[in-house]
C-alpha cells in the first residue's frame, strides 16, 4: 500500500532531507579538513620538539654513551626526564647508524623502541626523528602517546556532531513554520475551489498576507467573479442559440439531402479523373519494365537539383552504370532472361540507394542506369559505387543463377557548373571503366580520372 503524505509533511521531509544531506556533506568535509590540519599541526610540533631536543645533545656525550655504561644510563635518565616533562610524549630514543643499519643507543622505554622505529603506529601514535648536529650518524626519535591524536579528534568530532544537530533542529523548526503557512493557504484555496464548483458563495479568507499564495487567492476571487458573469452570459446565449438551431434544423436537413447527392456524384467523377491522370503521369515518367524513372524524368530531376546548388555547400554526385556484356546474356539465354537481369539489377539499385519511391534511380537507356546522390561528395560516392559493384557481382539471377557485373563512372556536380559537363565526365569515366576490363569503378574529377577498383 502506497504511503500517502500531506503537503505539510512532504515539505517538512524535503527540507529536513536537504539540510541533512547538505549539512552532513559539508560537515564531513569540514571535519576531514580540520582533522588533517590538526594531525599535520601535531606532526609539525612533534618535529620541532625532537629538533630542539636533538640540538641539546653533542657528539661527545653520545660517543661516551656507546662505550661507558654509566654514560649510557645517564643518557637514558635524561631521555626519561624529557619524556616526563611532556605529557603527550610516550617515548624518546637515540639511534646510531652504522653502515646501512640503525641501532638503538638509548631510549626512555626500551620495550617500545623497536616498534616505534617502524613508523607511525596504527593506534594513532606519531613519530618524528631529527639528526644530532655535529654528531655524524646519531639521531633522536620521539613518539606521541596513543590517545594524544585520538582525544583531539574526538573533541573535534563531538563539536561537528553538535553543530550538525543544531542545524537539523533549526531546519526542522523553520520548515514546520513554513509548511504550516503554506498548508493554511492551500486549504483556503481548496475550500474556495469547492465553493466555486458547487455554485456557493466564496468563504471568507482565513489569512491575508502579501506573498504569492495570497496573490493567487485574490486572482482566484476575481476569476470566480468573471466566471459567474460569463456563465450567466452563456446561459442567455444558449437559449438564443437553441431557438436559432430549431429554426435552422429544418432548412439544413433539406439542403443536406440535396448536397449529399451532388457530392457523391462529384466525388465519383473526381476519383475517376484523378486515377486516370495518375496512371498517365506514372506512365510518362517511369520505365515500364523496371519501374524506375525514365531518362526524361531523371533529366528534370537533375536540372532541378543543379539549380538548387549553392556555393560552399556540398554538391551532388552522379553514378552512371552499365551491365557488362549484356548483349551476350540476350544472345545466350534469350531476351526473357535479359529482362530478368534488368529487373534484378534495378531492384538492387533501388535497395542500395534506400529510395523506396524510386526518385533517385533511373533507367538511363538500354542496360544503363543512373543514380543521383544528393549532398554526397565525390569520395563518398566512389565508396558507395564500389559497394554497389560488389553487391551486384554477388547476385544470382533466375533459375539459371546468372551472374553479371557492372562498370561504373562517378562524377560530382559543383555549384555553378553546367549539368552537361558533369554528365559528360561521368560518361567518360564509364568508358574508361569498360576499357579497364569492366567490373570497375572509375571516378572523374575535372580532367583527371582515377580507377577505384
Amino acid at each position: 500500500m502506497a504511503l500517502s503524505l500531506s503537503i505539510k509533511h512532504r515539505l517538512l521531509l524535503s527540507h529536513l532531507f536537504a539540510v541533512v544531506v547538505l549539512a552532513g556533506a559539508f560537515g564531513a568535509f569540514v571535519y576531514y579538513m580540520a582533522a588533517q590540519q590538526v594531525v599535520e599541526r601535531m606532526r609539525a610540533q612533534l618535529a620541532n620538539s625532537v629538533t630542539v631536543l636533538a640540538q641539546s645533545f653533542n657528539a661527545g656525550t653520545l660517543e661516551a654513551a656507546t662505550r661507558d655504561p654509566a654514560a649510557q644510563r645517564a643518557l637514558v635518565a635524561r631521555l626519561q626526564s624529557a619524556a616526563r616533562e611532556n605529557a603527550d610524549i610516550s617515548l624518546i630514543y637515540v639511534t646510531h647508524r652504522d653502515g646501512n643499519a640503525d641501532s638503538v643507543l638509548a631510549g626512555s622505554d626500551a620495550a617500545a623502541v623497536s616498534s616505534a622505529m617502524a613508523g607511525d603506529q596504527d593506534d594513532g601514535r606519531l613519530l618524528a626523528q631529527a639528526a644530532v648536529p655535529g654528531a655524524d650518524g646519531y639521531a633522536v626519535g620521539m613518539q606521541t602517546r596513543a590517545d594524544t591524536v585520538g582525544d583531539t579528534l574526538y573533541i573535534l568530532r563531538l563539536s561537528a556532531a553538535l553543530a550538525f544537530l543544531v542545524c537539523v533542529l533549526a531546519a526542522l523548526v523553520l520548515s514546520r513554520h513554513l509548511a504550516r503557512r503554506f498548508q493554511i493557504s492551500i486549504t483556503d484555496l481548496a475550500a474556495r475551489c469547492r465553493a466555486l464548483a458547487n455554485g456557493e458563495p466564496l468563504p471568507p479568507r482565513r489569512h491575508a498576507g502579501r506573498d504569492e499564495l495570497d496573490d493567487l487567492a485574490r486572482e482566484f476571487d476575481a476569476m470566480a467573479g468573471r466566471l459567474r458573469n460569463a456563465a450567466e452570459g452563456r446561459e442567455r446565449a444558449s437559449i438564443a442559440l437553441r431557438e436559432a438551431n430549431e429554426h435552422l434544423e429544418s432548412r439544413v436537413s433539406r439542403r443536406t439531402a440535396e448536397l449529399e447527392g451532388a457530392t457523391i456524384k462529384l466525388r465519383n467523377e473526381i476519383e475517376s479523373r484523378v486515377h486516370v491522370e495518375a496512371l498517365l503521369a506514372e506512365a510518362a515518367l517511369t520505365d515500364p519494365l523496371t519501374g524506375l524513372l525514365n531518362r526524361r524524368a531523371m533529366m528534370e530531376m537533375l536540372g532541378q537539383a543543379s539549380v538548387q546548388l549553392r556555393s560552399g555547400e556540398p554538391g551532388l554526385s552522379v553514378i552512371v552504370t552499365d551491365i557488362d556484356h549484356f548483349k551476350r546474356v540476350n544472345d545466350l539465354h534469350g531476351h526473357a532472361s535479359g529482362d530478368q537481369v534488368l529487373i534484378a539489377v534495378a531492384s538492387r539499385l533501388r535497395e542500395f540507394s534506400g529510395d523506396q519511391q524510386q526518385h533517385n534511380v533511373a533507367r538511363w537507356g538500354g542496360e544503363e542506369f543512373l543514380i543521383l546522390l544528393p549532398s554526397v561528395r565525390l569520395a563518398a560516392a566512389c565508396k558507395r559505387a564500389e559497394q554497389l559493384r560488389r553487391q551486384v557481382a554477388e547476385l544470382r539471377i533466375g533459375t539459371d543463377g546468372l551472374r553479371v557485373t557492372l562498370s561504373l563512372g562517378v562524377a560530382e556536380l559543383l555549384a555553378g557548373e553546367p549539368l552537361a559537363d558533369c554528365l559528360r565526365r561521368c560518361d567518360q569515366a564509364l568508358y574508361r571503366a569498360k576499357d579497364a576490363g569492366r567490373d570497375t569503378v572509375v571516378a572523374a574529377q575535372g580532367a583527371l580520372f582515377a580507377t577505384m577498383s
